[in-house]
């Protein structure tokens, strides 16, 4: 043991023989940053594909619009502001740039947008809406 201080602390050694913590194995800790960019490149594929040949980004909403028409599930269920709702649709309304979601809840319905719609839908219609709020940023 070394000697202690005046302050009856250990004394600290020196950097050099300082050991760094252990690292946890591979296996229990994956690169996340290699993960987010796997992800995030098959969203920009779909994204490609959703948006071909869109000249601008009116069209390219248009282009969101359609792939939700035509490959999400709906009904879906989702929460907004923390309550329960139903999306029916999902569509472009009065001119906003933005896609609107249709939703009834309690015998009531409202348009509110998408982003504000937490979704537990289906892979394909989650990827949908990942990369509509990719496309967004």
């Amino acid at each position: 043991m070394g000697k202690r201080s005046r302050r009856g602390h250990q004394p600290q050694l020196p950097a050099a023989e300082k050991k760094p913590p252990p690292s946890p194995p591979a296996s229990l800790a994956p690169e996340r940053s290699l993960l987010d960019a796997i992800a995030n490149g098959e969203l920009d594929i779909l994204i490609d594909e959703i948006t071909t040949d869109c000249h601008d980004d009116d069209e390219q909403l248009v282009g969101f619009e359609n792939a939700f028409d035509e490959d999400a599930s709906f009904p879906l269920l989702g929460s907004a502001i923390g309550e329960d709702v139903e999306v029916l649709s999902v569509s472009t309304v009065n001119n906003r740039r933005e896609l609107i979601a249709t939703c009834t809840r309690a015998g009531h319905r409202y348009e509110i947008a998408l982003l504000d719609v937490t979704n537990h839908a289906d892979q394909t219609t989650s990827r949908l809406l990942a990369a509509y709020r990719r496309w967004l940023t």
